[in-house]
């Protein structure tokens, strides 16, 4: 079997790329031929490989429009002139890089398979709709071999806009269980990091409207103060803003903002709860990592969110804007440390069994077998 996969941006920091470039080494480690296509800024061009995998770069330059075409137009001559090297084409997003695989793949006769990133609000379709002419977009989508899909709420809002029910394959994002695992000593790692004696409260993602981090921190206001301390991994447009925010709130002792971190496990293995507020989402990949570390977790009711957490049991679902609710979720974890201990191990146990690299995986092969 040999799969090519096309996403555009497949050395960025995101939870799709992280997805990318993890989806591609776990095929590899099943005997399929993979290779990568995605874009570069520079005229030079730039074919390099990912531990051991070959990255194909097209040039898009940095021009809104223009660099859109140029990158679409490349990538499809790349598809003609390079048939004879794939059988499967699998891309990420709803967007030019899968409406450029599916009109290849049908004139070349080769199987495609698309990945929606997110549903709502600031999902793919809504995104999409912005665009002049994307009824188009939306058709050529509908004649891919499949879409795979993250959560039940993806697949309500594709069969919405008319697409075969048949062709969504629901299968969710997937996480290193073997690297992310719980803290031994979560008290030493506290030290070690600088909180120590905290109760910590962690958030991770993007500082965008989309993540709802407005509403963590004005929750994060009214839980009573003993110990009690908030770390924000992550940038964004929205993170001057933020500075703004925590300063009139009076909570800027009470807060680290630690930007962006190649390497979250240690501060995910120091804290006591996860929580993510999201206006809307696909399957955050972060979620699962605080869960497989063995985390309690309060999240929005959005997305793959609520497949995956179920409320009292595992964590806590909350609607974003309910501030008073998540303050309560927050200080009743931190407080109940019996309670938070069963729903991180039931996290721990729920990861292994439905959400680990080796299950997703065979599920992928599973439907590019059919």
């Amino acid at each position: 079997m040999r799969v090519i996969i096309v996403i555009r941006d497949f050395f960025s920091i995101g939870g799709a790329e992280n997805f990318a470039r993890e989806f591609a080494l776990n095929l590899k480690k099943k005997n399929v031929d993979v290779k990568v296509i995605t874009s570069r800024k520079s005229l030079i061009k730039k074919n390099k490989f990912f531990r051991n995998i070959k990255v194909i770069q097209i040039y898009s330059p940095n021009i809104r429009i223009i660099g859109t075409l140029i990158y679409c137009f490349s990538l499809f001559i790349y598809f003609i002139f390079h048939f004879r090297e794939y059988d499967i084409i699998q891309s990420f997003f709803l967007k030019h890089s899968s409406f450029v695989s599916v009109i290849a793949g049908k004139i070349l006769k080769k199987k495609v398979f698309c990945r929606m990133e997110c549903s709502g609000n600031f999902g793919d379709i809504k995104t999409l709709k912005k665009i002049p002419f994307s009824f188009i977009f939306l058709k050529i989508f509908k004649i891919s071999d499949g879409i795979i899909v993250l959560s039940n709420e993806m697949k309500k809002e594709l069969e919405y806009y008319g697409f075969n029910k048949d062709k969504l394959f629901l299968i969710p994002n997937a996480v290193d269980v073997e690297k992310f695992i719980p803290s031994t000593n979560k008290e030493e790692i506290k030290k070690k990091l600088g909180f120590e004696n905290k109760k910590i409260v962690i958030f991770i993602g993007r500082l965008t409207k989309q993540k709802g981090i407005n509403f963590l921190l004005e929750a994060f206001k009214e839980v009573d103060n003993e110990n009690k301390f908030l770390i924000i991994l992550g940038e964004g447009e929205l993170k001057e803003s933020l500075f703004k925010k925590i300063e009139n709130l009076g909570i800027k002792n009470r807060i680290w903002f630690g930007g962006k971190k190649d390497n979250v496990i240690p501060y995910l293995q120091a804290a006591d709860v996860f929580v993510l507020t999201s206006i809307s989402e696909g399957l955050p990949i972060v979620l699962l990592e605080a869960m497989s570390c063995g985390l309690p977790v309060i999240v929005s009711n959005v997305g793959g969110n609520i497949d995956v957490v179920e409320n009292e049991i595992n964590g806590y679902v909350v609607f974003p804007y309910d501030i008073k609710r998540i303050k309560i979720y927050i200080e009743d974890i931190l407080k109940d440390e019996k309670k938070a201990n069963l729903m991180g191990n039931r996290n721990r146990k729920k990861v292994i069994e439905n959400y680990s690299y080796e299950a997703i995986i065979k599920k992928y092969l599973e439907i590019y077998s059919k």
